[in-house]
């Protein structure tokens, strides 16, 4: 068993930012990641809004942030947590080859994208997005679909429609459900369209997205696009995390200010959070605060 005060669990840009600043306060830390460390930044085209740094490829933008830890000396380690506990005041975290004791733990795993729909997972980062806010500048005058339902796809769809030249929001729902007023608003746009009670049933492209195949009342159709948002097969990566009982939504963990959760010694950052905005800055600064406040966490359960 390895010993440790603190242990991150993912390294995209939030278990970055948590890993450099608990190397720069001289923790005592082990780095998990079950990939390539960069997380989605390794499959994202472009990042046009990360401060300083415009128009990024999402790999050169991982690869930058990395080498920010590597300066210090720090990388992360391979592994694939299977499950965690609680044991006298310490958290045991099992992988396939090992298993580690810490006093706190980061999880920045964040967000799982399974996908559901055939031509999905063989177009994706080629016209196949799960973030609006992230790509929706690259499709400028384009035409775009957001595959969802309730406040989620309201919210893509809004800040969407003011980019795009066409944008459908299609839903399997007869009547789509969400805010009304945040519904209203989209629909008052010229260039949306809603299509209720429809299906997607095929993602079609070559090297590139070019359409989708829908079911709908009236049998099947076809819809040329440029960009879809299937955003049904999006999970919080936390399923690991069950035998602690988190406070959570729909499988989002719950935090206070200090990115601390109801688990004592357990913080979150990123993707994985339930906030509002999942962005790479957002993702940076959360690692900040939960690396900051496990170092206080732990300097307490010291003394």
């Amino acid at each position: 068993m390895v010993n440790t005060d603190i242990l991150i669990i993912g390294a995209g840009p939030a278990g970055i930012s948590a890993a450099l600043y608990l190397a720069r306060a001289n923790a005592s830390f082990v780095w998990l990641e079950k990939s390539a460390p960069g997380g989605k930044l390794l499959n994202i085209h472009e990042v046009g809004n990360y401060p300083g740094i415009p128009n990024a490829n999402g790999f050169d933008l991982a690869m930058s942030l990395l080498k920010s830890t590597e300066s210090l000396g720090v990388s992360s380690t391979y592994g694939e947590v299977k499950n965690v506990h609680k044991e006298d005041g310490r958290f045991i975290v099992a992988t396939e080859d090992e298993t580690y004791s810490s006093l706190a733990i980061i999880v920045a795993t964040g967000l799982s994208n399974v996908p559901t729909i055939p031509g999905e997972k063989d177009l994706f980062g080629k016209g196949v997005s799960y973030c609006a806010t992230c790509d929706g500048p690259l499709y400028r005058g384009k035409t775009a679909v957001i595959y969802g339902k309730g406040f989620q796809a309201l919210e893509e769809a809004l800040y969407l429609q003011a980019i795009v030249g066409k944008l459908y929001l299609i839903t399997p729902e007869e009547e789509y459900e969400g805010e009304k007023m945040m519904l209203d608003s989209l629909l008052a746009k010229d260039n949306v369209t809603l299509l209720t009670g429809t299906k997607i049933s095929k993602i079609i492209g070559e090297s590139a997205l070019s359409s989708i195949e829908c079911e709908g009342k009236d049998g099947v159709f076809e819809i040329k696009t440029d960009v879809v948002f299937p955003l049904f097969g999006e999970k919080s990566a936390s399923a690991f995390l069950s035998p602690l009982g988190l406070e959570s939504n729909r499988g989002f963990i719950k935090v206070d200010a200090n990115m601390a959760s109801s688990c004592e010694g357990l913080y979150a950052a990123g993707d994985i959070v339930d906030k509002t905005l999942r962005q790479v800055v957002t993702a940076a600064s959360d690692g900040a605060i939960a690396a900051t406040s496990a170092v206080q966490y732990v300097r307490k359960a010291k003394k």
